[in-house]
């Protein structure tokens, strides 16, 4: 039987996967329903089913997109059936005809299911750095 650290590692493949082949239906399964997302632009999104809608929009439009999530450390409290999960990303995509090159750091909780699946109910991206034209996060007026 696998431990939860590693069927944590499975999903993160899964997903890391799903992406690579442009499968926004796969990306769903891993997310719960209340999933939320703050993107490395600071964009956030909520739902599973508006984030497969969100996926496959960024595949239909930018087939050159591809993203990697890389765990550095997962720690989990079997008790509660939770788990952070912290890591490195990369990806690449088109803008205006040329390739941008981002990276940065990333922070994911997990929850298990009452299957024993380990499926993602939010996730943190923050850009560390980006080469080529890079769209900055809209600024914050207070």
């Amino acid at each position: 039987m696998k431990t939860s650290n590693e069927l944590i590692h499975y999903a993160r493949e899964q997903f890391n996967l799903a992406i690579e082949n442009k499968d926004a239906a796969g990306i769903r399964k891993l997310l719960a329903p209340n999933y939320l997302i703050v993107t490395g632009r600071s964009d956030q999104y909520h739902g599973a089913e508006e984030e497969e809608i969100r996926w496959a929009e960024v595949f239909r439009n930018d087939p050159s997109t591809v993203y990697r999530r890389t765990p550095r450390e997962i720690t989990i409290n079997e008790d509660w059936g939770l788990a952070e999960e912290l890591g490195n990303w990369k990806g690449s995509y088109t803008v205006e005809g040329k390739l941008v090159h981002a990276s940065g750091v990333y922070s994911a909780k997990w929850q298990r299911t009452v299957n024993g699946e380990w499926i993602l109910q939010v996730e943190v991206f923050t850009t560390l750095t980006c080469e080529g034209p890079c769209k900055k996060p809209d600024e914050i007026n207070t």
